[in-house]
């Protein structure tokens, strides 16, 4: 939905007010008293320069408009909405005209048929519409039962039919709200409404703010302000709600439970239920029948859900929330936090010792390691060191297990490779976009969303979370993370020293020795190409160039493959480069056509994300001055090498590919 929404609900049909009421009134009367049959879901797309024709409705349908605009009535009033509804009787002939993206909506067409077996109530020549307040929810239930009609499975087909009672139902509800919202707590009611639909779903703070179209960051603060909690954390707490009423009023499997609260993986369900609540899932349920336990908990309330949880390290009280009933106050449309400080000290006492003593268990530890993470499980083998604590970058003082098996160490995995540590899920941007380089040790390797959110963190079971920068734990991040596994922050910077980096990773992953010996082999590896380079070609300048579809990037001479090309391998760093460099912080910056062009470069290393050729690249007038293109001395390299990474193993490639084409 890329078009701005109206921050007011509103209707718009060919018909008064009162006649619209009067037409819902005759439409949910049909629906009390007729069988409603899904004849078809259609999804249609079509790009702003090709022409849609009228369309005459062939039965009653709904119409969920994305881009575009649709025509209600005689006078062409347009309805340029993004998750504009519309509903139309058989015959309403809809006409639409495109946006700046073209058009495209969801066309949901069914039949009503009474009890008795007539078609019920139809007028060929109305429709009417609405802006709907809570468009993202209508579009996922949408979502939803154009899957299900997709699948050919009869069972998909009933499934169908209940998705679109859902989705219209919906739609009424949102028709009858009693007035708008502003922006953000709209926004805050979507997100609440929407993970308390789909609690048992995969949902992500960037899921969320995608739906919701805004930043994670924005949600969070919108969130936070109104209810005193982030979004992930409500979604966790809401989950452990439910699980605790399906333990209390049930005598579902544990695994029936952790499935229909959102944890596919029993295991970790416990693991999760164990952190939020101070017990395990079944210490929980069996005392519930101890006279004493259930007093202590004080249930005045059979629907209630309100708890209290004890944070494992501080030992501070957390507030849960309450029973979703009591989320919302309708009257002004926004959640607040209900806080209940009224359990019994005993109980709070009893929590906190159970805490202290499961604490180093229920802390668990990192990921995939060195023997022992390859499949080399010696159970006779005595433990080669004990749980240790260390103070990271940011001065938290980090439990570290003594032999992780699980880590998810973002960005960081030339160094875990590069010490034997496999890790339990590796860093990735967008889809399947991974470190190439790293294929041949990481190729079984599931991926993780380079910015790491926190359900999927969760998902993947870590023991020890190893973060590359403070940039990555902004905010409350942190405590989130650490809530799911011990937390390390190896740098306070963006882009902090590779070596020093990997000395620390091996420090946290007790490799120290590991990590000083691959950096000696790597210093020695460059030490021999850089003399081999003074003998072959002497003193010459280069480059590092990142060439993309529309911008041209050079690398910082400080930084990734700047630091190998001036530091390791001894090349003279371009004027161009060294002014670009003196204001850069990042690894690349953008390089313009008018600095391009003065480039004085003797040899030129493309990264190329374009899909073409250097020769295609080089044909630009622009590169014709450098000097590296007048010598025919440039070479790229494509999207699986290491020249955009860092590290033992990425460096180590570069020198390969200087060597293998400078001296050649």
């Amino acid at each position: 939905m890329k078009q701005d929404r109206q921050k007011q609900a509103g209707s718009h049909t060919g018909m008064s007010k009162g006649h619209e009421a009067d037409e819902l009134n005759k439409l949910l009367s049909l629906w009390l008293h007729s069988s409603i049959r899904v004849m078809d879901v259609r999804h249609i797309r079509l790009e702003p320069e090709e022409l849609l024709q009228p369309y005459r409705l062939p039965a009653q349908a709904f119409v969920f408009v994305l881009q575009g605009s649709v025509r209600l009535d005689d006078d062409w009033k347009d309805t340029p909405h993004s998750g504009y509804v519309l509903h139309g009787s058989k015959g309403f002939e809809l006409n639409m005209k495109p946006s700046q993206y073209g058009i495209e909506y969801i066309l949901v067409l069914y039949k009503a048929t009474s009890l008795s077996g007539h078609t019920m109530y139809n007028h060929p020549s109305i429709a009417h519409g609405f802006v709907p307040p809570y468009p993202v929810i209508l579009y996922q239930k949408l979502q939803l039962l154009e899957y299900a009609w997709q699948d050919h499975e009869a069972l998909s087909k009933i499934q169908a039919q209940g998705r679109f009672y859902d989705f219209a139902y919906e739609c009424m509800r949102q028709l009858q709200e009693p007035k708008a919202r502003t922006s953000a707590r709209d926004i805050v009611t979507q997100a609440i409404r929407f993970m308390q639909d789909h609690y048992a779903e995969s949902v992500t703070l960037e899921r969320l703010a995608v739906l919701l179209e805004c930043s994670p960051r924005h949600l969070t603060r919108l969130f936070k302000k109104q209810t005193d909690c982030s979004p992930i954390m409500y979604l966790i707490q809401l989950r452990m709600d439910k699980a605790k009423e399906l333990l209390r009023k049930t005598d579902a499997t544990l695994q029936d439970i952790a499935v229909s609260v959102g944890y596919p993986d029993v295991y970790f369900f416990s693991r999760a239920f164990k952190k939020y609540t101070g017990v395990s899932p079944v210490h929980y349920r069996d005392s519930l029948y101890s006279s004493a336990y259930v007093r202590d908990i004080s249930l005045d309330n059979p629907l209630s859900m309100s708890e209290c949880s004890i944070d494992s390290i501080s030992g501070a009280l957390h507030t849960v929330i309450e029973d979703n009933n009591h989320y919302q106050n309708h009257d002004e449309g926004i959640l607040r936090m209900n806080r209940n400080a009224k359990h019994s000290m005993a109980f709070i006492l009893l929590l906190s010792f159970t805490l202290l003593l499961s604490a180093c268990s229920g802390t668990s530890s990192p990921a995939a390691t060195d023997g022992a993470s390859q499949g080399n499980n010696n159970t006779s083998a005595e433990p080669t060191s004990q749980e240790r604590v260390l103070k990271d970058a940011l001065g938290h003082e980090v439990k570290i297990p003594a032999q992780p098996q699980r880590v998810i160490a973002s960005y960081l995995e030339d160094h875990l490779v590069a010490l034997g540590v496999k890790p339990v899920a590796q860093w990735s941007v967008g889809k399947n976009s991974v470190q190439g380089y790293l294929q041949k040790e990481l190729k079984d390797v599931p991926t993780i969303a380079s910015d790491l959110p926190f359900e999927a963190v969760l998902n993947f079971k870590p023991d020890l979370i190893i973060m590359d920068s403070a940039s990555m734990v902004e905010g409350d991040k942190y405590n989130q993370y650490s809530k799911i596994a011990p937390t390390y922050v190896v740098g306070s910077n963006m882009n902090n020293d590779w070596r020093e980096e990997l000395l620390t990773v091996g420090e946290v992953l007790n490799k120290s020795n590991e990590a000083k010996q691959a950096l000696s082999n790597y210093d020695k590896k460059a030490a021999e190409a850089k003399a081999k380079l003074s003998q072959t070609v002497g003193q010459k300048t280069a480059a590092a160039l990142w060439v993309t579809d529309k911008n041209v990037y050079v690398v910082n001479q400080n930084l990734s493959s700047g630091d190998v090309l001036y530091k390791d391998l001894g090349f003279k760093i371009p004027q161009v480069v060294q002014e670009i460099s003196k204001t850069a912080k990042a690894n690349w910056s953008n390089l313009s056509l008018e600095k391009l062009a003065e480039l004085d470069a003797d040899y030129i290393f493309i990264v190329n994300s374009k899909n073409v050729s250097k020769e295609d690249i080089v044909k630009d007038p622009v590169w014709a001055g450098i000097p590296a293109v007048k010598e025919g001395h440039v070479y790229d390299f494509g999207k699986d090498s290491s020249w955009l990474y860092t590290g033992t193993i990425a460096n180590s490639q570069m020198i390969d590919d200087v060597l293998k084409n400078v001296t050649k």
